[in-house]
């Protein structure tokens, strides 16, 4: 069998040194109970060097919507707001940005059992907050809202019990000041909830999670218009009819939209991943990003540009926050990236990708039974992944690769740099194999692109190269 070696790009370089991960950092300190979003809205965004968060917590004896905010990127943060009070518990808070505007909205249960969804705006980047807005008069439960932004246009979506559990939409077209009719976007009769949108210029995207196929399903349906209209057959993007797919979030930027969801069909559940690159026209194959086998939950995504990064939580022993990232609109992956490490439970994170840096919140129990907000953040995470013209020394020097029926030559390194950890990944950023400097058997590798990893050390620095590869027959 005949193999041959194509180098599809010279010499990617993730510096590790300039991105880095920085400590985590408790937003709450009540001891009372405080919880990002369950289902998969956002409840961190941001604009400029300006971040926003908000969770629901218990300190006052029922659960209220909480806000604070960073107008450093992070470095420090303003004292808890409380945007809610009374009775009845409010839940599941989602933001969304734009400029110095900034929207939430909420599941409220102050007439009792049944909910309804809420919104309040901020005008001056979360300085100061209008009056709320009911948007839902149902008397059923209208819960899981999510909201996005573009431009002057806000989009609100929410799944409500009326006629069965289905998906309805709502949309203002001057920046939360008056909304339009409700529109009701799903009608199979069966359970249609945890709704995620996503807007980029005229083009709104909305997944779902649907029962209509007597499993749960990630469903699709697009407005070309700003939500004025909506395509009139929904997509569905889960594959595996025997599985269960939950909870999907999209984001999206340019033509590129970006699907997440958890999937049982790997025991117990793994993370899928589905794109568009020509605004919801057409879909390409699912992707498996997680391999753990212990279990990965409860994902959300965010987007900017080429650059797409995914957050969850994993069951390694107890449940941690781990992060995953792509620099080419979603075609590969780099390697997970584990984001919290202790023995208490790390659950429901957020992400948000604001200006070039990668931010986090999630719910904690280090501190508390009861669960607490912790931060954490990238601020050149979404620098995304540079050609050669930028790698240092010991790696522009670095011989590449070679493949000769079969066999993968990885050079010895030079006297002027250390040894490098080589290794072989799948697509999917998997190892697939240890590489030694050398010859190195690929022959039974199936054909397809790989990535050549290699980690030197240089000058106390760990400097990631990366190559990316074809083995065709």
């Amino acid at each position: 069998m005949r193999f041959r070696f194509l180098v599809l790009s010279s010499c990617l370089l993730v510096s590790f040194a300039a991105a880095q991960w920085e400590p985590d950092i408790r937003l709450t300190g009540d001891d009372s109970g405080s919880h990002t979003s369950f289902n998969n809205t956002h409840c961190i965004a941001g604009s400029g060097r300006v971040v926003h968060v908000a969770w629901y917590d218990r300190r006052t004896g029922t659960d209220q919507i909480f806000y604070k905010r960073s107008t450093d990127a992070g470095t420090t943060w303003s004292q808890d707001t409380a945007l809610t009070t009374g009775t009845g518990g409010k839940s599941d808070p989602g933001l969304a940005v734009m400029g110095d505007l900034v929207h939430l909205v909420w599941e409220d249960r102050r007439g009792g059992y049944n909910s309804e969804v809420y919104y309040r705006r901020s005008t001056d980047n979360g300085v100061s907050w209008e009056s709320e807005t009911r948007l839902t008069i149902d008397n059923y439960l209208s819960q899981n809202p999510c909201v996005c932004t573009q431009g002057d246009r806000v989009h609100v979506a929410w799944a409500n019990d009326t006629a069965g559990r289905e998906v309805y939409y709502l949309r203002s077209t001057d920046r939360g000041v008056t909304w339009g009719d409700r529109r009701r976007l799903t009608f199979d009769m069966q359970e249609s909830y945890y709704p995620s949108l996503a807007a980029v210029g005229n083009v709104v995207h909305c997944v779902w999670r649907d029962w209509r196929d007597h499993s749960f399903e990630v469903y699709y349906l697009r407005s070309a218009t700003y939500g004025q209209t909506w395509d009139s057959i929904p997509v569905r993007l889960s594959g595996d009819p025997a599985s269960g797919s939950y909870n999907p979030c999209i984001a999206a930027s340019g033509p590129g939209a970006h699907v997440i969801w958890w999937d049982t069909r790997d025991t117990p559940f793994e993370l899928y991943y589905r794109r568009t690159t020509d605004y919801g026209n057409t879909w390409e194959p699912e992707v498996r990003l997680t391999f753990d086998t212990t279990g990965s939950y409860n994902p959300t995504i965010a987007a900017e540009g080429a650059s797409v990064h995914v957050t969850w939580e994993a069951l390694y022993g107890s449940a941690d926050i781990y992060v995953r990232s792509s620099f080419d609109v979603g075609a590969t992956w780099l390697p997970e990236q584990r984001l919290t490490n202790d023995q208490f439970l790390s659950v429901s994170p957020s992400v948000a990708v604001i200006d070039s840096g990668i931010h986090v919140i999630w719910t904690d129990f280090r501190d508390s039974d009861y669960g607490e907000i912790y931060y954490k953040r990238n601020l050149t995470g979404n620098v995304g992944v540079e050609e050669e013209r930028s790698t240092p020394y010991a790696l522009r020097t670095t011989p590449i690769p070679t493949i000769v029926r079969g066999v993968l030559e990885t050079p010895e390194t030079t006297s002027r740099e250390p040894q490098a950890a080589n290794a072989l990944l799948d697509i999917a950023g998997r190892k697939v194999l240890d590489l030694h400097p050398g010859p190195n058997d690929v022959s039974r590798l199936a054909p397809g692109v790989y990535f050549v990893r290699e980690e030197p050390e240089t000058s106390g620095h760990k400097l990631r190269a990366i190559r990316k590869i074809t083995i065709t027959r």
